[in-house]
This record gives structure tokens, sequence and C-alpha cells, in this order.
């Protein structure tokens, strides 16, 4: 795709026009494994209105895009194609995969993420709670540097309840622990930096959606990941200090 935008002013560029379609084929999907729930049309549109929110775009604009890009369809195949691209790697993120497979090493850090990569919070549900632990056979090493990162979606703007989110790391004789709130769709991180004295034995926490008595649709949580990085590392000195952000 080229770097140089090439849409007129008022039209969504094609980057974050493909971002938008990657999330609206996923709403789409969501809808057709649930069809009972989505047969109301409010549930619909809160759906893809919260991704609207999430990109700070209005349904209108959207519209008058799509119609742009229909006129000009060979950027729009561009953008549509690489969508798909990203689709397909949103499917692999969320599909149950082995334990063992989703600890994955990159540079710099480590995924030690090993459970389902998706979540969803329904009314319905018997707990909006979930737990997760991590040990691993021999102990993390000194001064670790954890971060949480999901991807949330599905919280609308006049929702007053949020996704609480709780995270540990238990070392020698010291348990470092956060606690965060999010109340917006997008991308966030938490960052929990633990002792560079101590090992740390195990890293737990929980996320929680509080719905109060609020009547809400479904909230979706996906591309979940426990990034480790070791101290004194060039990536972790690039981690700025502060625990949530976009």
């Amino acid at each position: 795709m080229a770097a140089c935008s090439r849409v007129p002013k008022g039209i969504i560029p094609e980057k974050k026009m493909r971002q938008i379609l990657t999330d609206i084929y996923l709403a789409d999907a969501i809808i057709n494994t649930d069809p009972t729930f989505y047969q109301n049309d409010e549930n619909i549109i809160a759906l893809y209105q919260s991704v609207f929110d999430k990109y700070r775009v209005t349904a209108s604009i959207y519209d008058s895009s799509l119609v742009w890009y229909g006129k000009n369809l060979d950027v729009y195949m561009q953008v549509n194609n690489m969508a798909l691209i990203d689709i397909k790697k949103r499917i692999e993120i969320i599909s149950n995969i082995e334990p063992e497979d989703t600890i994955t090493i990159s540079e710099g850090f480590i995924d030690i993420w090993s459970i389902n990569r998706y979540l969803e919070f329904t009314p319905t549900s018997l707990s909006n709670f979930r737990i997760f632990s991590f040990r691993e056979d021999e102990d993390y090493s000194f001064g670790s540097i954890f971060v949480l990162g999901l991807q949330v979606m599905g919280l609308v703007s006049d929702m007053k309840s949020s996704i609480e989110v709780h995270l540990r790391a238990e070392q020698n004789d010291t348990t470092i622990m956060m606690n965060n709130k999010i109340d917006d769709n997008g991308y966030h991180e938490m960052i929990l930096r633990t002792l560079p004295i101590q090992k740390v034995k195990r890293v737990y926490g929980y996320i929680h959606f509080n719905e109060g008595t609020f009547m809400y649709h479904k909230i979706y949580l996906n591309d979940l990941r426990m990034k480790k990085y070791l101290y004194g590392s060039e990536e972790a000195g690039r981690l700025d200090s502060t625990s949530m952000n976009n």
C-alpha cells in the first residue's frame, strides 16, 4: 500500500479504513455466530457503534467513505485485501491452541500467555470473572517486567461499568500488584515492574467485567498476551512508567 494516502479530505484514509474493515468483519462474524441475540437491531447497531467509537469516526463518515472507495475500486481492493490478511491473523489468535504452542519468543520479550486468547462477557454468563496464573518449571529471572495486553471491543459510551484488571507478581517474600480499569475500546496494556533483587515465582490475576445494573450487550476481549521483558534489556528500557496506555 502506498505510503501517502490517496483519499480526499473527509474520507477515512487507507490505513485507518483497513483497521475499521477488519473489526467490521469481526463484528459480522460475531453476529453470524449468535443470530438469536443479534436478531434485535439495537444489539447489532451497538456492536457496530463500538467499532466506530474505537476509531473515533461516525457512521455517516464511514458510509460516505465507503461510497468513495466504491468509486475507486483499485484502492478499495488493496485496503480490503490487507483487512482480510488481518482477519486471518485474528482467527489464528482467537483459535484454541495448545498451551505449549501459545508461549512464543520474540525479540526482547517472551509471550507467556498459555491459555485462550479470546474472552467474552455476556449477560447470561454464570460469571464475568476470568482468573489467570502462570508459573514456569524454573523461576522467572530477576526483575522481570510483565506487560499484560488485551484488545477490548463492545463497550459503549454511555456504559457506566468498566473492565477491571488485577495483576500480581509473587517474588521471594514480596507480592507486587496493580489494579486498573478500562472504560473504552481499543488495545490496552498494563505494565507491572517487579523488584530487581528478587526472582519472580508466579504471575497471576484476573479480568472482571463489573456490569452493575446496566443492561449491556456482549463485551469481547481478544489478542490477550503476557509479555515478559528481561530486567536491564534495551527493550525493557523503552517501556515508559505509565501503567496503562492505548
